[in-house]
């Protein structure tokens, strides 16, 4: 499966580089690059057609009339596009002959819910799979998506732990949040010993932080007036909980568990 990714922004920027040259992640922060020990042993940049970075949204007009200008014929199986202007994202399914069209919205404001409503519809009519997870880590998809998600080994994190006692011994990611933040919790809590379960969580959550995670902290209606760097939080301490043996359902809002 290849891909094709259009972006702008810091958090495009970050996906970009933890996918297809994962040994410049620690430029990124977290690690930095005097204790990068290049965990992530992956390079998916034979599978990327073309990567394009346009411009924030907010320095481009409030209505592009010349979509033209900006978007050419798209062909790829899957298409990500993050934080695109509106007015390029509700043309872009007629611009990309794809089976996946992905547009994260861990900033709401990158595909607010009429936006996507529009895609989606136009998604239908096409034979397109469409998906807009809010944050991207959330991503639980189906069908051409879920060949997308396995081949690219992302989405809602799962890791594989070996334990010595309550310690960690070992972490093995076996799928990683788009960002690659679960490598660098993965790392950090290598060694960790569990002697309580609240402090356990907190530190999972503080190294998701320093990575750092960049969903947006502003609250959202869609998520029970919560923001997506929160749903982030409670999906990393949960299934790295999991893979520990632990229990972490008490972590999480009830309004959220049906999503794990």
């Amino acid at each position: 499966m290849n891909l094709a990714i259009l972006f702008s922004g810091e958090f495009g920027r970050r996906f970009v580089i933890n996918l297809t040259y994962p040994k410049l992640c620690g430029y990124l922060g977290a690690c930095g690059i005097d204790r990068c020990d290049y965990c992530k042993d992956y390079d998916f940049s034979g599978y990327v057609e073309f990567v394009r970075e346009f411009p924030e949204p907010a320095s481009l007009p409030n209505y592009i009339d010349n979509v033209e200008e900006y978007l050419n014929k798209i062909e790829a199986e899957a298409v990500v596009a993050i934080n695109l202007h509106p007015d390029l994202l509700s043309e872009l399914p007629n611009y990309a002959d794809c089976r996946i069209l992905i547009v994260p919205a861990c900033d709401q404001r990158w595909c607010l819910p009429g936006l996507r409503k529009q895609l989606e519809e136009k998604c239908n009519e096409r034979g397109i799979e469409f998906y807009s997870p809010k944050p991207f880590c959330s991503f639980n998809p189906k069908e051409e998506g879920r060949k997308f998600s396995e081949k690219f080994s992302l989405g809602i994190p799962e890791f594989e732990m070996e334990m010595d006692g309550k310690i960690i011994k070992n972490v093995r990611v076996l799928r990683s949040d788009p960002c690659g933040c679960s490598y660098y919790v993965a790392k950090m809590m290598r060694n960790y010993r569990i002697e309580n379960v609240q402090e356990f969580w907190k530190d999972i959550h503080q190294h998701q932080c320093a990575y750092p995670c960049m969903a947006s902290m502003e609250r959202d209606a869609e998520l029970n007036n919560e923001a997506p760097f929160h749903l982030a939080g409670y999906i990393m301490v949960y299934k790295f909980s999991k893979a520990a043996g632990i229990d972490a359902e008490a972590f999480v809002p009830p309004h959220f568990r049906k999503d794990y």
